[in-house]
C-alpha cells in the first residue's frame, strides 16, 4: 500500500470525507510519529508496535 492507496481508505472510513481532508489525516499522524520520534526516541503504538529513530535510519 503506498500513500494515495492509505488516504482512499481513510477517506472512506470516515464516511467518504474528501481526499484533501483525509489527506491532512494522514499527514498528520506520519508528522506526530516523527515528532515522538525525535522528541523522545520511541513511540508506541498498541498493537502496531514500538518504534525507534533505529528504525528509521
Amino acid at each position: 500500500m503506498n500513500k494515495s492507496e492509505l488516504v482512499k481508505r481513510v477517506a472512506e472510513k470516515l464516511d467518504d470525507i474528501p481526499n484533501k481532508i483525509a489527506v491532512k489525516a494522514v499527514d498528520a499522524v506520519f508528522q506526530s510519529i516523527q515528532e515522538g520520534l525525535e522528541e523522545d526516541g520511541i513511540v508506541k503504538i498498541g498493537q502496531w508496535g514500538t518504534y525507534t529513530l533505529d528504525d528509521f535510519q
